[in-house]
């Protein structure tokens, strides 16, 4: 994550993103996880919590 949020050499989409920017980011992924868990997908659940978190991280 620092090398995407690197000033010097990041991402230009990681580097745009503020906690606002990424609302429907959260919201969609934790749908997602929701789907999962009322599926009892439990590999879905874990990629859809990898991908929850990564949004928290960003």
């Amino acid at each position: 994550m620092a090398k995407l949020r690197s000033p010097d050499d990041g991402c230009p989409w990681d580097l745009a993103q503020t906690p606002q920017t990424l609302i429907p980011y959260v919201i969609e992924e934790a749908h997602e996880l929701v789907y999962a868990i009322k599926n009892k997908d439990h590999q879905a659940i874990v990629e859809e919590l990898g991908d929850l978190l990564l949004q928290v991280i960003l």
